[in-house]
Parts: structure tokens; sequence; C-alpha cells
């Protein structure tokens, strides 16, 4: 957030933000993949461990060399590869630690509170960047957000990991390695299909982000505090319903009722085209919350139940490339909302989300 604040208050150009953001991207598209092969090869917890320091110094340093330079947006690009890099090999490897560390009867409780964690930490942090950027001048905000990465380094150290994966075979090349994951992943139809369906899925989701506050200003003449409170409700729909797979486990027919959540929220979706009223968007957009949370949730058991523990890893690395899609989806979706309705741009994706729901039913994941 203050990278972009940055960025647009020195070039006054948000084709330049645009690049910035897509410099940011590549990396963890071409890398998230590879990063799972060293994940699958290595002490997850060294791993982790090791990349909080890297950024912990990559920021640091550069946040002090800010004090002796004006602004350069070189240098803004290559932090921005250099740090999107590493958070591609981070994340992939991060998320396969989870089930690792937790106890098997309790991992999609594990699931839903790691949800919830993050779901809060993205209501909070903005409002806390934003206080942060208006006290602190940005080379002091660079080194107070190296310093999130010392902290999470020191809570990383006691976490009691035992690397169990004794039995791969080490001295296979990486590319080998990748092929035998990539080949894991084709065989495993339930894994496989999940990833593909949330993956087109994410494609259609993301025209709410572009196409919404559209509708609410120009369509519905509305404030941007109504806007602010529709993404309010969304969040208190999602962080609801993580709190209560926190104590009830969902045990049977997690098939159906993964296709069933994306089938309701895409149905949801093409409401908006009738909405007149903030309340009414309100009441939606808590039940799209909802209903998309328990998506991602069987989602992610899915992933973590299934894979077995020396290819988890590279089943994370390819399974993150969904979220990565989005872009696609706003250039579509943005392309779409200019040539009709946002509302009618919201209801369409909302036809394709349910579309993919029911051929899901026609896969192999509704034996989960």
């Amino acid at each position: 957030m203050a990278l972009s604040w940055y960025v647009i208050n020195e070039t006054k150009s948000p084709f330049v933000m645009g690049t910035v953001l897509l410099v940011g991207l590549l990396p963890r598209i071409v890398f998230s993949i590879i990063s799972g092969v060293f994940g699958d090869r290595i002490s997850k917890k060294k791993f982790i461990l090791s990349i909080d320091l890297l950024r912990f110094i990559i920021t640091f340093v550069w946040g002090v060399s800010l004090f002796y330079h004006s602004f350069n947006i070189v240098e803004v690009y290559i932090y921005t590869f250099v740090l999107s890099l590493i958070d591609a090999v981070f994340n992939p490897i991060y998320n396969a630690i989870l089930p690792e560390v937790a106890n098997t009867d309790n991992l999609s409780r594990l699931v839903s509170i790691n949800q919830m964690v993050f779901k809060i930490a993205s209501i909070l942090a903005p409002t806390f960047a934003g206080i942060a950027i208006i006290k602190l001048q940005f080379n002091q905000f660079i080194i107070l957000n190296s310093i999130t990465f010392l902290i999470a380094a020191l809570f990383t150290l006691p976490i009691k990991y035992e690397n169990k994966n004794q039995t791969i075979q080490k001295k296979a090349s990486p590319f080998d390695h990748l092929k035998s994951g990539l080949k894991y992943f084709w065989g495993n139809k339930i894994i496989f299909w999940s990833v593909v369906l949330i993956s087109f899925a994410n494609i259609a989701v993301v025209s709410y982000n572009v196409n919404l506050v559209n509708m609410i200003q120009n369509d519905l003449n509305l404030s941007a505090n109504v806007y602010g409170v529709v993404l309010t409700f969304y969040s208190a729909g999602s962080f609801l319903i993580n709190l209560l797979l926190s104590v009830y486990k969902i045990k049977k027919f997690r098939g159906y009722i993964y296709l069933t959540s994306l089938c309701v929220a895409g149905l949801l979706y093409t409401t908006v085209f009738f909405v007149k009223t903030p309340f009414l968007l309100y009441i939606i957009f808590f039940l799209v919350g909802s209903s998309f949370t328990i998506t991602s949730y069987i989602s992610t058991l899915i992933l973590y139940e299934l894979s077995l523990e020396e290819y988890r890893s590279r089943v994370l690395g390819i399974a993150s490339i969904s979220t990565f899609l989005s872009p696609v989806g706003f250039l579509v979706w943005g392309i779409v909302g200019d040539v009709m309705k946002s509302s009618s741009a919201i209801g369409l994706a909302g036809c394709i989300i349910m579309l993919i729901a029911f051929f899901g039913f026609t896969t192999s994941i509704k034996e989960y």
C-alpha cells in the first residue's frame, strides 16, 4: 500500500503504477511452481526462517539507503521484482508446513483459523498503513516494514517441526522433481479439478473488484461510504464463516458443499443487476463473502489432506497460480464494464461462476 502511494505521489502516473504491479506479478507466476520443488527437498522451517531474514536485510538496507538519495523508479522496480520473487518462493512452502505442524484431527480447524487471521489482517492492515503513511516518511515506513520480517523470523524459531520427509530422492535433478510433481498433480483428479475450477472462478470473481465501485458511484449515485460498508459486510461474512468453521467441522459431502457454495455465490452475483438500495447490496455481499469462504476453505482442505507430504510444496506451488490469474480478470472485466452497465457485468460474471460450478458436478471433486 505504501509503495503504491509513494509511486503515484512521485510519478503522478497510473501507467507507471501499473508497470510496477506487473513487475511484482511476473515472478510469482513463473517461480511459484519451481519453489515447490525446493520446498519438498529441504527443511521447511529453516527455509521460512532464512527467507524472513533475507527479506528483513533487503528491506532494511533499502530503507536506510533512501535517507541518502532521492526517488529512483528503477530502484522501485528492482525492489518490487526481488521481493515478489522471494514471496513466490515463500508462500507455497509456508502453506505446505501448516499441515505438518498440526495434528491431523485439527487440520480443518487450522485452515479456518489461518484464513480468519489473514482476513483480520486484511481488514486492519490498510488502516494501520494509512496512519503510518501520514505519520512517517517513506524511508521510515520501509524500515518499519523490514522489522515486521524480523519479528516473523523470531516467531518462527520456537515452532516445533520435524522434517519427516526423508524419503525424497535428493539426488534427482530439480527438473525431474518438477516433472514428478506435475505428474502427481495431474494424476490426483480431485486436487486437479479443485485447482482448475477455482482458477477459472477467480477470473470471474474479480468482476466485483472492477465494476462494483462504478456501479455504486455512477449507476446508483451513492456515496463512497456505501462502497466501504459493502466491502465491510463482505469481510464480515467471510470472518463469521471462518469463525464457525473453526468450531464446527464439515465432515461429509465436502465436494458437494464446495460446488454448491460456488454456485450460490454466482447466483448472488446475478441478483446485483436488480439492486436499487444500499441495504440489499450489504446483504448480498455479506452472503457472497460467506459463500466464497466456504469454497476457499474446502479447496484448501483438499490441497492439505489429499497431497502426500513429499509432494505438498509442489502441489501448493502449482495451485497458487490460480490467485495470480486475477489480473487477467481485471483486464477482461474492465473491458466488459466499458461496454455494458457495471451491474450487468457483475451479473454476467455470476452466470459464468454458476456454469463453472455446474461443470464441477461432472468431475470427481463431488466425491470428496
